[in-house]
């Protein structure tokens, strides 16, 4: 089965994450991967290295904006990558075209009008309300050969249809290899030394790009009145801005650290490349986001074990369970934010508990063999559903041998 998997952007996010998860663990004797995404950033890159053929397309630059003017910028973009990503397909004949991002699926959908080539929206973004989300609805829900995949339902909803002949929507939650996110008291230890943090300093941590949807402000805001009762607390950001004006919104937080006086006790860390060591140095891991369609980063610092508080922002509630492997907090709610960490500071055993059932819950649910499984499904799904009946026996013959792959 051919799989050509369309990015519309190289960058490397949650989104294009999933996607290498995707193209690295796939069996190979059954599916035969390729990818088409633009040159910038390093998503080409990580394809290649898994062995992955790679085909060069054009970037969409859109946004939702009321701006005219930007939307016809925006536009104009979507129509050249159209020209582009149809004209690749006609060389690489998929028998599955998966869009992995909504963005993508729009011009997949478009470009392959007037053909039977399955497609697969896979959704990592909760649509806002705005007049160009009704449309991509309805164009998500316009062919029968289009499948709706969604990290989340929090996702999946914002993708409902508005009738009962819509398409449905399915759920695939994200999953991470757990292999990678194993705690170590070594790792702990040498990453609080090398960040030169004192014996008696809790650390908290957020890790994510540097956007105002993330949040870092209103952390920042909320830490400054935690050290009044724990001196001691040190905050870690870790990200950077990629995109349109986070650079600005880095000066900001630059601003706000200099005003609270937090030079000495906030950090930046930017972008990097040691996450699993690097949170493992993290007393409490704190997901302070506006919207967040799954929260990758989140079941990654619970699979490490870190007591973590998040957001009541889309997916993490899908994630945590209140109370019981860590805490979810209302968005812009500064106090109750300020209240559950100066409390989890002071209560190192409910911080352990908290920790140890994350671990444990994310490891049953969230895993990398999981999540492959799932996609396996769908696809034999959507190739069945295209297959003469004389040849489904070879095709569950397929699937029965995957999924013993799987578990073991």
């Amino acid at each position: 089965m051919r799989i050509v998997f369309y990015n519309h952007t190289g960058i490397v996010s949650g989104a294009e994450k999933m996607l290498l998860l995707s193209l690295g663990n796939l069996p190979r004797n059954i599916f035969d991967l390729k990818l088409v995404c633009p040159e910038e950033g390093s998503l080409q890159e990580g394809a290649s290295a898994l062995g992955v053929p790679t085909y060069t397309c054009r970037p969409i630059r859109a946004r939702f904006t009321y701006n005219p003017f930007l939307f016809f910028v925006y536009l104009l973009s979507i129509v050249r990558a159209l020209i582009g990503i149809r004209k690749t397909l006609r060389s690489l004949s998929p028998d599955i075209l998966q869009a992995n991002t909504v963005r993508a699926g729009i011009v997949a959908t478009i470009s392959t009008i007037g053909t039977r080539l399955p497609i697969v929206w896979h959704a990592h973004d909760i649509l806002p309300s705005h007049p160009v989300t009704t449309v991509i609805r309805l164009l998500a829900h316009s062919s029968r050969r289009i499948r709706i995949v969604a990290c989340s339902r929090a996702a999946a909803h914002t993708l409902l249809p508005f009738t009962a002949r819509g398409t449905p929507v399915t759920v695939i939650h994200n999953g991470i290899d757990v292999a990678r996110f194993r705690r170590n008291p070594d790792t702990r230890t040498a990453k609080r030394k090398e960040l030169e943090f004192a014996t008696e300093s809790f650390v908290i941590g957020m890790v994510g790009q540097v956007t105002p949807r993330k949040g870092q402000l209103g952390l920042i805001r909320a830490f400054a009145d935690l050290r009044s009762a724990v001196p001691e607390a040190v905050l870690l950001i870790v990200g950077a801005p990629l995109f349109n004006k986070d650079h600005d919104y880095l000066e900001t937080l630059e601003r706000e650290i200099s005003a609270l006086r937090l030079e000495q006790n906030v950090r930046f860390l930017g972008q990097r490349s040691d996450i699993e060591a690097m949170m493992q140095a993290l007393d409490l891991f704190v997901l302070n986001s506006d919207v967040e369609p799954f929260a990758l980063v989140l079941i990654e610092a619970m699979t490490l074990g870190i007591a973590s508080i998040a957001t009541d922002c889309g997916g993490p509630s899908e994630i945590i369970h209140h109370g019981v492997d860590g805490e979810i907090v209302a968005i812009g709610d500064h106090q109750t934010l300020v209240h559950a960490m100066t409390r989890l500071a002071g209560n190192p055993s409910l911080r352990n508990e908290y920790g140890n059932a994350a671990s444990r819950n994310v490891t049953q649910k969230f895993s990398k063999n999981q999540y492959i499984a799932e996609w396996y499904n769908l696809y034999r799904e959507i190739d069945i559903s295209a297959i003469p009946p004389s040849h489904m026996v070879c095709v569950a013959n397929e699937g029965l041998d995957m999924q013993a792959g799987v578990a073991e």
